[in-house]
């Protein structure tokens, strides 16, 4: 249940262990976390009038089958894909030597990959891909809607005019993908739980490694090293950042040295045990420095910033209406600088839905979503700032926090 006492990051401690179980018991979880997202995303492509999705996103293939292989050289190698049929069994293109990762968890017809990528191919990658659409014809014969509207959610050009060319008739799928990962199960909880605590662990060894003299690459992998150690997969970006490159925000780590009485601040942006994202961000004084006065309001702008958020996500709060509302909450001198997200989903990787500071769109948060609330502050022209950010869940009753790495109490007014 949600806490009613008032948000206090400062006051924060480490959070639990992960949630643990057999062998047996967590497969169990997962087979009905991927049998859960089958039935979404096969619902939501009837909504959106799709006879059929061919899904060449890692992230999607996992969501609806529970396999992954090799998931970051497959986010820009086109060769794994999966063609899900509203009605039939899934076909899955992988490859034939493939014997590490999770299996499929559900029952799909398994071909070779079809690969027509430069890489592959040379010269001949055109013909590969005209080759491929002849197959995915067949299949859609087979299938009984060989004329129908066919989702794809990502594809390069070869490909694309591949498909275009043989007369398929191609529309999104990626809004569909999206709003069905959107709401998560109990058992997808679960898994986020333990990626999130994965992280917590993580982000604590980073806090209590951090010395002046280390550099940010050093500093990093303190955080990755014990991330992977304890299940994590991979992390989508190296955000971390010392001194005065923490403002303006999105800059990642270099070799440049760590001095005391700098902040470091960081983002995890990590994917955690069976593919399932945990993003925060925390911010700590280095060294036995006394954090100067501007240091202390930064983060505690930003404390108050993530505060307010939480305070206002909720069932039924309009995307839009919040992003203007929180907005014009946000104090303006950190305006110029901002982070693009106030808020946004978290699954197998930053998802929808979006609350954003600007050219917001329609739609209302629901129970059983997961964000990752945001918050940067830093002024144009001053040589510091502070990133802070929180994961959550989304009840009836108001939000859960999941993440509880330590905050830096010197700097928590």
């Amino acid at each position: 249940m949600p806490s009613e006492e008032p948000f206090d990051a400062g006051q924060r401690v480490d959070g639990p262990s992960p949630p643990t179980g057999g062998a047996v018991e967590t497969a169990e979880l997962y087979r009905r976390t991927v049998e859960y997202g089958f039935d979404r995303a096969r619902d939501a492509l009837r909504r959106h009038g799709l006879a059929a999705a061919l899904l060449f996103d890692p992230l999607n293939i996992r969501y609806v089958t529970g396999s992954s292989l090799m998931p970051v050289w497959t986010l820009h190698v086109l060769d794994r894909c999966l063609l899900l049929p509203v009605d039939g069994k899934p076909v899955l293109w992988e490859y034939p030597a493939a014997t590490a990762g999770p299996a499929p968890q559900i029952d799909v017809s398994v071909r070779p990959t079809r690969s027509w990528s430069v890489f592959d191919n040379g010269a001949r990658f055109a013909e590969r891909a005209v080759r491929f659409a002849g197959e995915i014809h067949e299949l859609l014969k087979e299938f009984g809607i060989p004329g129908d509207p066919v989702g794809v959610d990502r594809l390069d050009t070869p490909g694309f005019l591949a498909l275009q060319e043989s007369g398929l008739a191609i529309r999104p799928a990626q809004l569909a993908m999206e709003e069905a990962r959107a709401i998560k199960s109990a058992d997808e909880i679960d898994l986020i739980r333990r990626s999130v605590a994965v992280a917590d662990a993580a982000v604590t060894h980073v806090r209590d490694s951090l010395r002046p003299g280390m550099t940010e690459n050093e500093l990093w992998a303190t955080f990755t090293g014990h991330a992977f150690a304890n299940g994590g997969e991979y992390v989508e970006c190296r955000l971390l950042s010392s001194g005065p490159r923490t403002n303006p925000w999105f800059q990642e780590a270099t070799d440049r040295r760590i001095e005391p009485g700098e902040i470091v601040s960081f983002d995890t942006d990590l994917i955690g045990p069976f593919g399932y994202l945990a993003d925060l961000s925390r911010a700590y004084l280095v060294g036995d420095a006394k954090p100067t006065a501007r240091q202390q309001r930064l983060y505690d702008d930003a404390q108050q910033f993530l505060n307010e958020i939480m305070s206002e996500l909720r069932p039924g709060a309009a995307f839009d209406e919040l992003g203007v509302r929180l907005s014009r909450q946000f104090p303006q001198q950190y305006h110029p600088q901002r982070y693009t997200y106030i808020a946004h989903g978290d699954g197998l990787s930053d998802e929808y839905p979006a609350i954003l500071f600007d050219d917001q769109y329609g739609g209302e948060v629901e129970s059983g979503m997961v964000f990752s609330v945001e918050a940067y502050v830093g002024v144009e022209g001053e040589d510091e700032g502070v990133k802070l950010e929180e994961q959550v869940l989304v009840t009836d009753q108001g939000i859960e926090l999941l993440s509880h790495a330590p905050h830096e109490s010197r700097l928590a007014g």
